[in-house]
C-alpha cells in the first residue's frame, strides 16, 4: 500500500481541490512544481470520485463545480486510443503520467524520495548527464593509464572467486553440520574456515586498452550529443524569450499610442 500522505501533500490536495495550480501551490508551501505533479500522480488527485470537484479548470473561476461525464471509449485528444483494442497494457501509459501511481507503490520510500528530487527541467536534466557522462570518461582514462603504465605485454583481465556451498533442508540440519564441523576442527582433523580457489583471466595489454579506449568513445559520442541538444535547447529558449521581449515591445507601443489618441 502507498504511504499516507505527509502534511504538505495534504495541504497540497486541499488547495488543488480548490482549484489553485499546481506551479501557485508549489510557491506556496515552499517546493518544486515537480513535487507537487509527483504528490497529485502518486495519490490520485481528481480520481476518487465521479462527482470529484478537483479537476475544474482554474480559468473558469469556479472553485466548485461537478466534472463533465465522459463519453465511452476513447476521448478527444487522446493520442493512446488510436489504433487500440481491448484494456492497454498495464506497462503503457493510458494518458500522460498515468502509470506513476502503480509504479510509485512498487518503490521503497527512499526510492520515492529520489523520484521527487529528480528536476522537471529539461535543462537540468540535460546537465546532470553531462556531468556523469564526464565522471564515467574520467574513470576510463584513468584505467587506460594505468594499464599503459603496467609493466609487460600481459594484463589481469578479471578475477573469479569460485566456492564450495553447502545446501540444508532447514536450519536445524545446518546447525548439525556446523556442529561437527567444529569437532573435527577441535580435533584436528580439519582446519578452521572455508576454502575457496581463485581463477585471473589475463589479456594481452594492448587488447584491454583498446577495449576501454572503444567504450571511451561510446561515453563520448553520448555526451557530445547530450551537449548538442542543451545548446539547441538553449537557442530555443531565447528564441521564445527574444519573442517574448518583442511582444512586450509592441505593446508598450500600442498602450502609447492608445493614451495619445484618448489626449
Amino acid at each position: 500500500m502507498p504511504r499516507a500522505p505527509s502534511e504538505k501533500a495534504a495541504e497540497a490536495e486541499k488547495l488543488f481541490c480548490e482549484g489553485m495550480a499546481m506551479v501557485e501551490i508549489a510557491k506556496k508551501l515552499g517546493v518544486s512544481d515537480g513535487t507537487v505533479r509527483s504528490w497529485k500522480n502518486r495519490y490520485g488527485w481528481g480520481n476518487k470520485s465521479k462527482k470529484n470537484k478537483c479537476s475544474v479548470a482554474k480559468k473558469e473561476g469556479k472553485k466548485n463545480a461537478t466534472l463533465q461525464k465522459k463519453k465511452r471509449g476513447g476521448q478527444p485528444g487522446n493520442q493512446n486510443a488510436k489504433g487500440a483494442s481491448g484494456n492497454p497494457s498495464p506497462k503503457k501509459p493510458v494518458k500522460h503520467g498515468g502509470y506513476i501511481p502503480t509504479f510509485m507503490d512498487a518503490l521503497d520510500e527512499d526510492e520515492q524520495k529520489l523520484v521527487d528530487t529528480v528536476p522537471e527541467d529539461e535543462e537540468a536534466l540535460l546537465l546532470e548527464q553531462i556531468q556523469l557522462f564526464s565522471i564515467r570518461e574520467r574513470r576510463i582514462l584513468r584505467a587506460i593509464n594505468k594499464y599503459r603504465e603496467t609493466k609487460g605485454d600481459v594484463a589481469i583481465a578479471d578475477v573469479t572467486r569460485l566456492e564450495n556451498k553447502r545446501a540444508f533442508n532447514d536450519s536445524e540440519e545446518e546447525a548439525e553440520y556446523n556442529r561437527r564441523q567444529k569437532i573435527k576442527v577441535d580435533k584436528g582433523d580439519a582446519l578452521p574456515g572455508k576454502s575457496y580457489s581463485i581463477q585471473t583471466h589475463t589479456m594481452n595489454k594492448d587488447m584491454v586498452i583498446a577495449r576501454l579506449e572503444q567504450e571511451l568513445s561510446t561515453i563520448q559520442g553520448k555526451k557530445t550529443k547530450a551537449i548538442e541538444t542543451l545548446s539547441k535547447h538553449r537557442l530555443e529558449k531565447a528564441k521564445i524569450e527574444n519573442e517574448n521581449v518583442g511582444n512586450e515591445a509592441v505593446d508598450d507601443w500600442m498602450e502609447g499610442v492608445l493614451k495619445m489618441d484618448d489626449e
